[in-house]
């Protein structure tokens, strides 16, 4: 499984990477954040990141080529479904047989969502496994949602400096853990790092020594 990930985020990277843009979040949410971080909950807090994350989503859902453009309306409505280890928003009460798998190239060991397939373009159905394709574009925009809210927080707490942590295990990239350990909290690397290998970068900030 790790391998189709890589390949997925392999190619995502390749698209997206043509049409990196500056930040496209607002002054007004970081805004928000803070606030919240100050005075309100963690739910509030949570709920920020989520919508952060869905929208980020639906961008790369659209920049990416692996899905039909006239099944964005679709996708727009069941993709809120994701979140935590749920990270497959398709219906599974309707999933293709083991000829149509094997038509596809797919592995017929898998339940494999019609629904899913019917949004794929040609470019996602030729991944290795087209299955993968959400759950990498979630986790690359939940954790990078993480990672920015919580440098607005570090500075709202007044910290200076700052450290990458890994998440630890095989997924993690080999540049990560040559990576400095404390930075000016202005100067902290952005992540993923250029060089990063992971399928999708799960490091975090902290507050460093």
């Amino acid at each position: 499984m790790a391998d189709n990930l890589f390949e997925i985020a392999k190619s995502l990277r390749e698209i997206l990477n043509k049409n990196s843009t500056e930040d496209r979040r607002t002054a007004i949410a970081a805004a928000k954040y803070v606030a919240a971080y100050m005075v309100g909950s963690p739910n509030e807090r949570n709920d920020i990141i989520r919508k952060e994350t869905l929208e980020g989503m639906m961008r790369d859902i659209k920049d990416s080529g692996f899905f039909k453009p006239e099944k964005y309306s679709i996708l727009e409505k069941i993709i809120p479904r994701v979140g935590g280890y749920n990270n497959d928003p398709f219906s599974y009460e309707d999933c293709l047989s083991d000829a149509e798998k094997e038509a596809l190239h797919i592995d017929t060991s898998f339940r494999v969502s019609r629904e899913m397939v019917d949004c794929l373009s040609e470019k996602g159905l030729a991944q290795k496994d087209p299955r993968n394709i959400i759950q990498v574009i979630y986790y690359m925009n939940y954790f990078a949602m993480c990672r920015k809210y919580k440098l607005i927080e570090l500075k709202a707490r007044g910290v200076t400096n700052v450290k990458i942590v890994s998440a630890g295990g095989d997924m993690d990239c080999k540049p990560i853990g040559n990576i400095e350990k404390t930075f000016s909290i202005d100067n902290v690397p952005g992540l993923p790092l250029p060089e990063c290998t992971a399928p999708y970068c799960r490091c975090e900030y902290a507050a460093g020594d």
